[in-house]
């Protein structure tokens, strides 16, 4: 059985070298995120023939789903994921698929898998460029937007996030807990967020804070993908401001400088899903389940 271990802060540049692709824009390179929710979502990481191998597990001690491996013998790490879930009696049901990796998964395992687009877990990606600029006549109405936005608030300030004013971004997590009906003490997003923040230049994460009249009511929070995509890991702003969520999006984007900026997924929730795709994304990065079939 493979010995799957807990995440380590300690660990992360040797968990990315495995995904040493500098032009990766999918959040399965990810490791600043997956370590913040590893805790959350039970994430592991086991190693076989320098190959990494990451599993989601249950609160009973099973696996609900491995991801593709990464590596020198990745092929070999399948056969040994195959045995893993054959010694816990459980089928090998991979995750969080990117396109390439079901079809690399198919191309090593012909007809053995059945594969499930999963829309809720699809990347949202767009231009950062186009974040930032907003430009013609699809972005029209995000623009008046934030121009209102400006003329009804008046005393704006934008301030990048540093360990000196954490605790304003940390605040408006509390906050937007408070306006979601949400208590934050049980919530699991607002620990890890904390957690994130309380190790921000630990684990080379950028974000910004949005005043207004010397209040924090937005943030954003995130980690570099690769050389040429952002990661936004955490966005919360307060609605009772109408639209802080396009200053936030927009201050932020114009304040980075890649090619692409990932915004992760809609968790299946439909308006998170239209606001997503109001932003005009240049790739949705697909997702896939692979359950075994033999």
């Amino acid at each position: 059985m493979l010995n799957f271990q807990k995440l380590k802060k300690t660990k992360l540049q040797e968990y990315r070298r495995y995904y040493d692709d500098p032009e990766a824009v999918g959040c399965e390179v990810n490791f600043v995120s997956a370590y913040l929710w590893s805790h959350e979502y039970a994430i592991k990481t086991a190693v076989f023939d320098d190959t990494l191998i990451k599993a989601y597990y249950r609160s009973d001690g099973s696996v609900w789903g491995y991801c593709m491996p990464a590596g020198k013998n990745v092929r070999g790490a399948v056969e040994t994921v195959f045995a893993d879930a054959a010694e816990r009696n459980q089928r090998a049901c991979f995750g969080y698929l990117s396109r390439r990796e079901r079809d690399w998964l198919e191309s090593l395992y012909p007809g053995r898998f059945l594969f499930t687009r999963a829309e809720e877990t699809q990347d949202y990606i767009y231009k950062a460029a186009d974040l930032a600029a907003l430009p013609g006549k699809k972005y029209h109405a995000k623009r008046n937007h934030i121009s209102r936005f400006f003329r009804t608030y008046g005393d704006v300030c934008v301030e990048e996030i540093t360990p000196g004013n954490a605790a304003d971004a940390l605040s408006v997590a509390e906050q937007w807990c408070i306006e979601n009906g949400i208590d934050c003490r049980t919530y699991g997003e607002y620990f890890v967020i904390r957690e994130a923040l309380d190790n921000l230049c630990e684990l080379d994460m950028r974000g910004i804070l949005l005043y207004v009249g010397g209040k924090p009511i937005a943030m954003a929070l995130g980690s570099e993908l690769s050389p040429v995509c952002f990661d936004i890991n955490f966005e919360k702003a307060l609605t009772s401001y109408d639209g802080s969520y396009a200053v936030i999006n927009n201050e932020f984007a114009k304040r980075l400088d890649y090619t692409f900026i990932n915004r992760e997924e809609d968790l299946g929730l439909e308006g998170l899903r239209k606001s997503k795709l109001s932003y005009q994304p240049a790739i949705i990065y697909e997702r896939y389940d692979g359950v075994p079939q033999w």
